[in-house]
């Protein structure tokens, strides 16, 4: 059986797979001036929105397993997710990401 936190990670990972894929198409457009790239840009704030609901709804669990908004996220970052993501990463050295 799959827990609460194992479907929120694969959730939030999901979500920024769709916000990473969205943003790529967007930016390599040939016409990025078009009705189908602004169309595209509209939704991707849509995506954006929905992403940064999604984590506050769920800040707890993210934080705790070291997941930050994502970079393209419009929210502020807390005092209690930057300690949660550092004493995950103090426990967890390996799982750092590489800068």
């Amino acid at each position: 059986m799959i827990s609460f936190d194992h479907r929120v990670l694969s959730e939030y990972r999901i979500k920024i797979a769709k916000i990473e894929t969205l943003a790529k198409v967007i930016m390599t457009h040939p016409e990025p001036k078009g009705e189908e790239a602004r169309g595209a840009s509209k939704f991707l704030d849509v995506l954006i929105n929905e992403t940064d609901r999604f984590y506050e709804n769920n800040s707890e669990i993210l934080s705790n397993h070291g997941k930050r908004p994502h970079d393209r996220s419009r929210l502020e970052e807390t005092k209690a997710w930057n300690e949660n993501i550092e004493r995950f990463y103090e426990k967890n050295p390996r799982r750092r990401p590489r800068k």
